[in-house]
């Protein structure tokens, strides 16, 4: 050992030493740490590494550090190793400590490091790696665990991304390795023989076993004719054995799936693992969730990739179900949904065939689902109350979820009507109950839930349960408890199609809605604004006719919610407004934007701009943006006299408020969606609003600037009178844009003006190329689009890609088709000029990008370019 090396050594074990000294002061713990993590890094710890473990008597802890820090070097720098006699050396010299060390944390680390060195050097230096292990280590009983541990490993570290190799390395090794799994079997065989009443031994095999059958291509019939294939049985028997024989069991189902193939071993399996109903049992009765869980996902397994003996039917296939339908109804949420997957698998065969007996075979077992889905679905009886604290009930949620979506799946087998009665009877039967005791209510709202979520499966013309489920929801005993208000009023808007098609429930069920809108709890109150845009939306040309008056006073009386709400109401009446005949559309339009334009005219003249006042503003602002998105074409007309009274004030905010993004982008929304609704009877408001923006954008480059000249673009693009106006507009927004544009920095600063900037340049390419070809500024643009080619937000790096898409497929286009635009010629050669001089630039980026310069799920935005190139 040189001096150097001698002082290194000394000074690791210094700062291990303080590092586990209880007694060093906590800063200079912390040093200590800081400096053993840094060291790790250097080249020098290799050997350093290497000679803390060939001293004798330095601690468990220095030893655990140096046998660490030797496997992350060889995971994370193995190419430190820059010649064959270094990796030799090394080779050797680990394989030496793995025999010396023999305590369990330094045991794990250095048989991880002869793992990985394996696997680095089986393909050219060490191609005897596993015969050496074995015969090396495998003599001396000493080093038993060790070799298991090797073992264990090997398989598993040939699928492990985390080390930084190449992958066709790992995959060379598993190959290499998989050859030589009839001999490993052998060594496993000849410990478990050694094993005897040793537990820890057996498990250390087993967990061998499990990873070569796991990981590596060992066949059904080699495994069939081995001991441990045998033992298995005899092993989930045992307690101590239990988990990994199970373990074991699942992953020989998986290697058996091919049933045809492997007739024999499933022959063998299925009984061996039906007759574990019976462990499966006892642990439900005893309340040992974890055998359940293992047990369950076992099971589940085997209905999975032996489906076709359950679609077959018989004996087995009936023990199997009659299994799985236990596991359903565990009362543990997270294992009775493990079966859902398998119910659903189930279903989609039987709903894709055209077998009666198949059908037939399966409509009882499906129907005794029904009733363990709405168990799943119940909230358990610690959850004493429904709260606005949503984040409370999420793990419960999830669960629902799940169970929702394996009940649909349940009546595309046995029918909505069955599934209907059924559940009818058990909301009866827990009504019952929760009469008597209003603490138990979560069986009644499971059953609600339930048929919320089934409401789109339910035909209009049912008119045996629904009409009682109606009823029932307007029971004044429900509506005093939250919870069931809740489930009750989404169940209203769910059945919205239904209600229309039975307009006696419609005002008894809006007057229920809207009474859930004064509720103390938010939940309530959202649910009730969201019912009442569904019902509204559902049952709209009724309404129109009949409820417009009281339609209005609930929106007059909604100024008091929180501006979601007030959003749902707004969608709700304007899709009523819809319907109504055209002399009162204009009139109830009007009265629908009046208290609106009444809030922007006072803070028009109000001098004093407050978070209360900016508040004021946004909400009118959204909801004004909603009545616009919301309105059907063929109010157009009508939408663009209103929109036209609108604008002097949307002007006054827009000038206003120019310096604040929030409100310039809900003004925008206004326009966007105004644009949008009143369609060419917007063109006397389109010079003006143009000229506005074109003015604001130099100075206030706001994102949502950019967006409405793409909505300007879209519906007056192709009509010739708007030509000049628009081409005006593309040369302010494309100079002003691309100063915005200059650095790859800025692309990556303002991802929202990337995405609209060139959103704008593919729509005015799509829709008016004329004005894009006809300008030399395309070639700036392209040569600025150049500059944020790897530019790392999604949404701007797929706008980007498509704009160069766009603009190959438009050259290609003008080429084929040069009477596209009027005087093709100056414009085929400029696109031919800008390919010419800068294609083989973004031909380098766009390979650089897919190299790694762009993250992995940019790719396909890439691929899209290349694709049309």
């Amino acid at each position: 050992m040189n001096g150097n090396m001698g002082e290194s050594v000394k000074l690791v074990l210094q700062a291990v030493q303080a590092l586990f000294n209880p007694d060093t002061p906590p800063d200079k713990r912390e040093d200590a740490n800081r400096w053993v993590i840094n060291f790790k890094k250097r080249k020098e710890a290799w050997q350093v590494a290497n000679i803390i473990l060939g001293q004798p008597n330095l601690g468990r802890e220095a030893y655990n550090y140096a046998a660490f820090t030797l496997r992350t070097k060889i995971m994370y720098d193995f190419q430190d190793l820059k010649t064959p006699e270094l990796r030799r050396q090394l080779r050797d010299q680990v394989m030496k400590h793995a025999f010396n060390h023999v305590g369990d944390s330094v045991r794990v680390q250095l048989a991880l490091a002869v793992t990985m060195l394996a696997i680095h050097m089986v393909e050219n230096e060490w191609q005897t790696a596993l015969k050496d292990i074995v015969r090396g280590l495998g003599k001396n009983p000493r080093t038993a665990m060790v070799l298991l541990d090797i073992l264990t490993m090997l398989p598993e570290e040939c699928v492990n991304r985390r080390i930084r190799c190449r992958r066709k390395v790992q995959e060379h090794a598993k190959e290499t390795f998989s050859k030589d799994a009839a001999k490993i079997l052998g060594v496993l065989k000849t410990y478990m023989h050694q094993a005897g009443a040793n537990v820890q031994l057996q498990k250390k095999v087993y967990s061998c076993f499990l990873s070569w059958v796991r990981y590596c291509n060992v066949s059904a019939e080699m495994l069939m004719n081995d001991p441990l294939f045998k033992f298995t049985f005899q092993a989930v028997r045992k307690e101590e054995l239990f988990n990994i024989a199970v373990e074991v069991l699942t992953e020989l189902v998986v290697l058996t799936a091919d049933m045809k193939k492997y007739t024999p071993a499933v022959r063998i399996l299925v009984p061996q693992i039906l007759s574990l109903g019976g462990k499966y049992d006892a642990a439900l009765r005893e309340g040992d969730e974890e055998t359940c869980k293992t047990l369950t996902r076992l099971f589940v397994e085997m209905g999975e990739r032996y489906m076709p003996m359950i679609l077959a039917g018989g004996t087995e296939a009936s023990q199997a179900v009659a299994i799985l339908l236990k596991c359903s109804s565990n009362p543990d949420k997270s294992i009775a949904s493990m079966t859902f997957n398998f119910w659903y698998l189930v279903s989609r065969k039987v709903t894709g065939s055209e077998d009666q007996k198949l059908k037939a075979l399966f409509k009882q077992p499906f129907m005794q689902m029904v009733v363990r889905l709405k168990n799943v679905m119940q909230y358990p009886p610690e959850v004493k109350q429904v709260s606005d604290d949503r984040q409370a009930l999420d793990d419960y949620k999830r669960y629902r979820y799940f169970a929702a979506d394996a009940l649909v799946d349940t009546e595309s087998v046995v029918g909505i009507r069955p599934v209907l009665h059924v559940l009818l009877k058990e909301l009866q039967k827990e009504w019952a109950a929760y009469q008597k005791n209003p603490q138990n209510w979560q069986a009644v709202e499971a059953c609600l839930y339930c048929f919320r979520s089934v409401a789109k499966r339910v035909p209009a013309n049912e008119s045996e349960i629904l009409p009682q489920l109606m009823r029932f929801i307007l029971t004044p005993m429900l509506e005093q408890h939250s919870a069931l208000r809740y489930t009750s009023t989404l169940i209203v808007g769910r059945f919205n199609e239904w209600i229309n098609s039975h307009p006696d429930f419609i005002q008894p069920l809006l007057n229920f809605v809207v009474k859930g809108l004064q509720h103390n709890l938010l939940l309530v109150v959202s649910s009730a604004a969201y019912a009442f845009n569904y019902v509204c939306l559902g049952c709209s040309r009724i309404l129109a006719e009949r409820f417009m008056g009281p339609l209005f006073q609930v929106y007059t009386r909604s100024s008091g919610l929180r501006i979601n709400e007030r959003k749902e109401i707004v969608e709700g009446v304007t899709c009523v407004i819809g319907k109504l005949p055209k002399h009162k559309y204009r009139e109830a339009l009007t009265e629908l934007i009046k208290p609106l334009a009444a809030v922007l005219q006072r803070a028009a003249e109000s001098k004093v701009v407050n978070d209360e006042h900016k508040t004021q503003v946004s909400h009118a602002l959204d909801l004004i943006a909603q009545a616009f998105m919301t309105l059907p074409e063929r109010g157009a007309e009508q939408a663009a006299i209103i929109l036209s009274q609108l604008k002097g004030l949307l002007d006054n905010a827009m000038k206003r408020y120019l310096a604040d993004d929030a409100l310039m982008e809900r003004v925008c929304r206004c326009w966007k969606y105004g644009i949008r609704a009143t369609k060419l009877h917007f063109k006397p408001m389109l010079p003006p609003l143009l000229h506005q923006l074109s003015q604001y954008f130099p100075k206030y480059p706001h994102s949502s600037f950019l967006y409405i000249v793409c909505v300007c673009v879209n519906e007056f693009g192709a009509h010739l009178q708007y030509q000049e106006l628009l081409a005006r507009a593309y040369k302010t927004f494309s100079e002003h844009g691309m100063s915005t544009l200059k650095t790859a920095e800025a692309y990556n600063q303002k991802p929202d003006i990337v995405g609209d900037f060139f959103d704008m340049q593919k729509r005015y390419l799509t829709h008016c190329p004329q004005i894009v070809f006809g300008s030399e500024l395309i070639v700036h643009v392209f040569k600025c689009a150049l500059v944020g080619v790897f530019v790392g937000h999604k949404d701007a790096c797929s706008m980007l890609m498509k704009f160069f898409a766009t603009f190959i497929k438009s050259g290609a286009e003008l080429q084929h088709r040069p009477d596209r635009i009027p005087n093709s010629g100056p414009a085929t050669k400029m696109l031919q000029s800008i390919m010419i001089n800068y294609g083989e630039r973004l031909t380098t980026g766009l390979m650089q990008g897919i190299a790694g310069k762009l993250p992995s799920s940019r790719i396909d935005f890439v691929i899209e370019v290349i694709e049309v190139t």
